[in-house]
């Protein structure tokens, strides 16, 4: 699990620093700062999807890859509960 989250956070670490290339870009080409905040989620979306064609389409991340369940569903054993104990009555009356 803990490579996972690595891997996860390497992913939004690259996505992050392409926004802030890509940003850092539109501003030296002298576009409107308005429509550079504007696009700026319209790009992370952009890379979110690129993300889920080319690695995990679960998990939108280049890097991740399907767990070892192939992303099927994983079906859970219920757990039962405990048997409860009689009550005690009363000793007396």
């Amino acid at each position: 699990m803990q490579q996972a989250q690595r891997q996860q956070a390497i992913d939004q670490s690259s996505k992050g620093g392409v926004l802030g290339i890509l940003s850092y870009l539109m501003f030296k080409g002298n576009i409107d700062p308005a429509l550079i905040a504007m696009s700026m989620p319209l790009l992370a979306a952009l890379l979110s999807w690129a993300s889920t064609r080319i690695g995990d389409p679960q998990v939108a991340s280049f890097f991740g890859t399907v767990g070892v369940n192939d992303g099927k569903i994983v079906k859970v054993a219920a757990k039962k509960a405990p048997a409860k104990k009689a009550a005690k009555k009363p000793l007396g009356k």
